[in-house]
Parts: C-alpha cells; structure tokens; sequence
C-alpha cells in the first residue's frame, strides 16, 4: 500500500491540492514571470565559483531552510536516483484523467520529462566532480484507470489499471477518486532504503518518479515521488521548451525549497529571481542554479551516499594510500609573487611547522601583495597525483590564511581545476588535506584569495601521487 497523505495549500487566488507520498513532499502553485538570465555551464567549476552576490543567500538557505528541514536528508533525492539508476531515471505516467491520450502525446510527454530533467543537471556537467553529462529519462509504463485512453497502444508500452482510492476526491469531489498505481515493487520510492533490494527484472524495469497527471488539479506538488500537475496543464505544454510548473517540482525533487512566507527567506531577499518561489520566475535561474550546485557540494562530502569511481582514459587509477608518496621535493617551486625577504623555496624543503608562525625557518609569503596570487609546482616527468596538504602561513602581521584557494593542474594546454576538490581548507596551526580525482600532469598550482587587506603564505606544500 503507497504511503499517502492530503495537505491543501494556497497562493494569492490559486489553490495547490495534493496528495503526497511520504515525509518529503511539497506543494507549490507557479505562474509566469520572467528571471534573470541563466548562467551556461562550465567544465571543471567548483564551489569557489560561485558569484560573490549569490554567496550569502544560498548559503543561508542551505543552512536555514535545506538542513534545518531535513529536505536532502532522505537518501532518495533526484541526485540519488542518478546515481543508482548509473545516469538514468526512469518514469511511470500516473494518468489519473478521463481524457484519451494520443500516442504521440504520449512520445511528446516522455521528450518533455527528459527535457525539463535536463534543464536542471545540464548545469551540472563538469561541476564539482558531477560523473554524468546528458541524463537518459526513460518511461517504463502508464498508470491509468482505464486502458482504453491510450489510442493506439504499441505491442512494446507497458501498461497497469491498479487503482487505490485518492482521500484528495473526499475533500475535492471534482477530482477522481480512482487514483492508478504502478507495482510497488518496482518503486524506488518504496525501496531505495534497502541496499539489498533487487528489483524484479532487473534495475531496468524499476521506476523512480511518477509524473501525475490529474483532472481537475490546481497548481503543482513536487518531491522525491515525482511531480503532479492538472492533466490540462501536462497536455497544453508538452511541447514547451522550459516549463515552469514542472521545473520547480523537479527542484523540490533535488531537496529545493518552496519561499512563501518572507521568514522562509534569506534576509534581505534574493539577488536575482528564483523558479522555486512561485510566481518569481518561470525559468531557471543564476540563483537556481548555484542552489543546486551548492547542494550537490555539500551532498557530494558522503562519499558512502555518493561513491565515485576515480578513472582516466587508460582506466582506474591507483589510490591506495600505502602507493602514495610526496612528490613535492622533486619539484621545482615558483610563484606569482614572492617577499623579497622570504623564499618560495621553503614550499617543499622538507620543514615540519610547528605551527603557522613558525619562523625557526625559511617561509613563502607574498605581502604587501593581495588579491589573487599563486604558487606552482614544476615536475620534470608526468606523475597522477590525488591530494595536497597545506600548512598555511599566519603571522598577526599582514600574513593570513586565504579567504578561499583553488588547485589548479596543467592539462597540456591550459590551466584546469582539479575535480571533486574534498578539502581546501584554510585552518591554521595544522596541514589542510584536499583530495581530488586523481589527474597525470607535470604541474599543479594554487590559486588563493586573500582575506581582506592580509596577504598570505605557505609554510609547507605537499603533493600526493603514485609510486612509480
């Protein structure tokens, strides 16, 4: 039996109904205004990224809203479905509606489910360590009272008429009370709790999310069951390009919130306008964007929850850790800028700070200069590397610890950031570990910003690679 609940909701003269599955369930109520302009997508991007005017709000709304709410804490988020459907998503069309359904509307709404997915993850393509390029969205079947509404069904469309009663017609007699279902035990929904769960034909055969379709339905819901809709409203814009209904119960499937009340928003407002407060915009936008990205930055950090397999194009490369070594005393090291009085040479002598004001030795500092300065390692040999440990240089005096860095590797051609930065720390008194996608290169680079008008240094800089 479906885990079912009915909540009603209302935004200025529109009433959202539903009924919802489970404990993270939403309801929203959109309409059509334009947002600001979307960002493109950009290969080997990291949180640093982040446009300094997005920062503040959707670091507030992650801490505020999205942890205090518990909406990624369910493993069973859009990012969770991807990565246990290995960059697929499978639908079944819940078509809880009396009207007959053509087959190529039926085509039609499987291009726009794939296409409104995509609108999401394509902006997150060469983000922070994100594996998948193009997400393949699948429908795997049809759930509908009656069968006869699909007109000219095809030998190879699966279809199921079980029905369960939908309480949302006892309190909206306008709605229909048979409310179709797909198997539960095809249903991620039901089972993505159970690492041993093995779907029946294989995980092919599962579903993921329902796209539901229902008569006489006001507004939109959206969760990690899917997203539901007035059937009218499915029909009328399947062939749309960005659909905002449909967009912003998406975004609550990736753990985005809804912003009704002005206490559910970040102090001040947004910086720009945002699909998920309904109403604001009917397209994504810089700010969904960020949000979404920062998410999955945050996500990302269980790596148990998201397991990444670190390979190249010869294959998987090592990391074990008792075949790591430093290489950074075969490098030769250089910087943007160095104090006259320090020497960038202390980067990689061997030296053990015994904390970040360590001047019993020789240290790599760039005062007065701020800003953006960097630090590179030259190699005489191509190594694969994986990490780097940092002793930050703080002397009360003009040096500090960077507002934020990024680590850079030469990929033959340009400079890149290295992928699935875990780390970048800016602690001082202790070495600051970030672990990456391990990347062949003869040379790696830090880039830090500074804090303020404080300058910054380095005590210590190692590098992990393989064992020849």
């Amino acid at each position: 039996m479906l885990n079912r609940k009915g909540m009603m909701a209302s935004f200025s003269v529109v009433i959202a109904s539903l009924l919802l599955m489970g404990n993270a369930s939403f309801v929203s109520a959109d309409s059509h205004l334009n947002g600001n302009s979307v960002v493109a997508a950009t290969g080997d991007s990291t949180l640093a990224d982040m446009p300094a005017y997005l920062k503040s709000s959707v670091e507030w709304v992650w801490k505020n809203r999205m942890l205090t709410e518990g909406s990624t804490a369910r493993k069973n988020t859009i990012f969770d479905q991807i990565f246990a459907g290995k960059g697929t998503l499978n639908y079944v069309i819940r078509w809880q509606s009396s009207k007959p359904v053509t087959l190529k509307q039926r085509q039609d709404i499987a291009k726009m489910i794939d296409r409104q997915m995509n609108h999401w993850t394509d902006h997150l393509q060469g983000y922070d360590g994100w594996p998948y390029k193009n997400i393949k969205v699948k429908v795997v079947g049809w759930a509908v009272a009656d069968p006869s509404l699909l007109l000219d069904k095809q030998p190879d469309e699966v279809v199921y008429t079980d029905t369960i009663t939908d309480t949302l017609a006892s309190e909206k007699p306008e709605i229909p009370a048979a409310l179709p279902v797909a198997p539960n035990e095809i249903s991620r929904f039901e089972h993505f709790s159970d690492p041993n769960y093995s779907y029946p034909g294989g995980l092919d055969k599962r579903f993921d999310m329902y796209l539901w379709a229902t008569e006489n339905f006001d507004g939109g819901a959206g969760g990690d069951w899917g997203q539901r809709m007035n059937d009218e409203y499915v029909l009328s814009t399947v062939n749309s390009d960005e659909i905002e209904i449909t967009e912003h119960e998406i975004g609550h499937g990736f753990g985005l919130n809804d912003f009704y009340e002005e206490h559910e928003r970040p102090p001040g407002g947004f910086p720009t306008n945002t699909i998920m407060w309904a109403g604001n915009s009917d397209h994504i936008t810089d700010w969904d964007i960020w949000m979404l990205r920062y998410t999955w930055s945050q996500l990302k950090k269980d790596t148990s929850r998201f397991p990444i397999t670190a390979k190249d194009d010869d294959g998987p490369i090592e990391t074990d850790p008792d075949k790591i070594v430093n290489i950074a005393p075969a490098a030769t090291a250089s910087s943007s800028y160095t104090s006259s009085w320090e020497n960038v040479s202390a980067l990689n002598d061997g030296f053990e700070p015994a904390n970040s004001n360590d001047r019993s030795h020789a240290v790599y500092g760039n005062w007065p200069e701020t800003g953006t300065q960097w630090v590179q390692y030259d190699f005489d040999q191509e190594y694969t590397v994986s990490q780097t440990d940092v002793y930050w240089f703080q002397d009360g005096a003009g040096i500090d610890v960077p507002k934020s860095y990024k680590i850079k590797y030469w990929n033959g051609r340009s400079w890149s950031n290295v992928k699935q930065a875990n780390g970048l720390g800016t602690s001082a008194d202790q070495y600051n570990t970030t672990t990456f996608t391990p990347v062949k290169t003869t040379k790696l680079r830090i880039e830090m910003v500074s804090k303020g008008s404080a300058s910054t240094g380095i005590l210590e800089w190692k590098v992990a690679a393989n064992k020849l």
